[in-house]
């Protein structure tokens, strides 16, 4: 993995998620490796750990840039990078919801929400945020308007 250029395009990539973009040489940077794996020096746990939060940051942000421009196939892409590199982030799970829901796909948008709620339940005996919740129509999260 070129280090310099992973932290270059995901830098770039936050700081300007507004512009454009072509998602699939960014995202096949942002997909890679940890930074040499099987290393527990501790210089290299904290690079790393930086470099996998960059990488977080900027696949998030890669994903809702790439929905708002009207691309939730690769919107999707990216935001299933984030899910498999951290299954508990919750930014990764609503950039999944999103990208549904600019397709209309509200079925797909619900059932992935109820399988987050579920995974966050069993994990860590919590429940997605409100702001998550409140992505979808209080009926679809399973809330009875009243």
């Amino acid at each position: 993995m070129d280090v310099h250029a992973l932290a270059e395009t995901a830098l770039d990539l936050i700081q300007e998620c507004d512009r454009p973009l072509n998602g699939s040489p960014t995202l096949a940077m942002l997909s890679g490796e940890d930074l040499l794996p099987g290393w527990d020096e501790d210089w290299v746990l904290l690079e790393r750990e930086r470099l996998r939060q960059l990488r977080l940051h900027a696949l998030d942000a890669l994903a809702e840039s790439l929905t708002r421009q009207g691309k939730p196939a690769l919107a999707l892409e990216a935001a299933w990078a984030s899910v498999r590199s951290e299954p508990l982030r919750e930014s990764a799970h609503r950039a999944v919801v999103s990208a549904h829901l600019a397709e209309d796909n509200l079925a797909e948008a619900v059932r992935h929400y109820h399988a987050f709620r579920c995974l966050l339940h069993d994990e860590l005996g919590v429940e997605p945020s409100p702001a998550f919740a409140r992505m979808l129509p209080p009926r679809a999260r399973g809330v009875t308007p009243g």
